[in-house]
């Protein structure tokens, strides 16, 4: 025989006695198993609340992180640094020339050139940062939650693209004049400049009449200063085409954020056209019914 247990044996107890009120017959409808269920759903709420409570630094970082256009701040990054190399490069490279050349008006117009150059690449870089931040996954759905919005962000982002399309190349080709002395500077490395003078002599000359530069002549002692000075003086045109390569790189790299972002934005728009031709669907749904 199988014994009764309390639980039951009561509920038999209160059957058979006085009639039951309607809090004591819900009590006794109550099966002990779903209050444990109740019991353990309680538990498992109040574990997950406080593990949300305390997260580690580490979510908290990578939280952080998520709200971070990395793709763009490395862009930045890169823009500096190229800014960087090309205004030392162009400084010191233009004000040696001059001392080899003994010329003091000679490219008079760099530094002028060089202010504005740097100052506006500084400024659009910066501004191609901040159109970044706001158009990342993360942020845009705060900032350009609306359909209108969104459209102008896209739209944004659209200009900006073709405008770094533009600044690339012609960066490319301010790339292809800053090889140009680079490859004259060369030459004093593998070019043998020994000519023979009117009395039989050899000597090493050179004309700069025939590189393009005023008609200016050196030889012997003079010659071998200018060598040491161009030798000297590549290094400086070297860094800054490596450094105008960089600028040319880093408004690639803002062009592959941009393209994402937009493609990001695109998305966004659609799900939200989706998500209200559903509740559009919804409610009219509801409405049949009821009717």
């Amino acid at each position: 025989m199988e014994q009764e247990g309390p639980w039951e044996s009561m509920r038999a107890e209160q059957e058979n006695g006085e009639l039951l009120s309607e809090d004591e017959r819900t009590e006794a409808s109550k099966d002990p198993r779903e209050e444990e269920q109740q019991g353990n759903v309680k538990e498992v709420w109040i574990s997950m609340s406080d593990g949300s409570r305390s997260e580690k630094c580490s979510d908290r970082f990578l939280h952080c992180l998520s709200q971070v256009p990395c793709g763009s701040l490395i862009a930045w990054i890169i823009l500096l640094v190229g800014l960087g190399g090309l205004t030392g490069g162009l400084l010191i490279g233009a004000q040696k020339t001059r001392d080899m050349l003994a010329n003091d008006e000679f490219l008079w117009f760099i530094e002028y050139t060089l202010i504005g150059v740097v100052v506006s690449m500084f400024v659009i870089g910066t501004l191609l940062l901040c159109v970044g931040h706001i158009s990342t996954e993360p942020t845009s759905r705060h900032v350009f939650q609306s359909t209108k919005k969104n459209i102008c962000a896209q739209g944004l982002n659209i200009f900006l693209m073709i405008f770094c399309y533009i600044l690339g190349f012609s960066w490319m080709v301010a790339s292809v004049v800053l090889a140009v002395p680079v490859y004259l500077l060369s030459l004093l490395y593998f070019v043998d400049f020994t000519v023979k003078q009117a009395d039989g002599k050899l000597d090493k000359c050179i004309n700069l009449v025939h590189y393009g530069l005023e008609k200016q002549e050196f030889c012997g002692a003079d010659f071998q200063n200018f060598e040491r000075e161009g030798k000297q003086l590549i290094v400086s045109y070297i860094a800054a085409l490596v450094s105008s390569i960089l600028i040319a790189i880093s408004l690639i790299h803002f062009m592959i954020a941009i393209s994402a972002n937009l493609a990001h934005l695109r998305n966004s728009r659609i799900a939200t056209l989706n998500a209200y031709d559903d509740d559009m669907a919804n409610s009219k749904l509801v409405a049949d019914t009821t009717m």
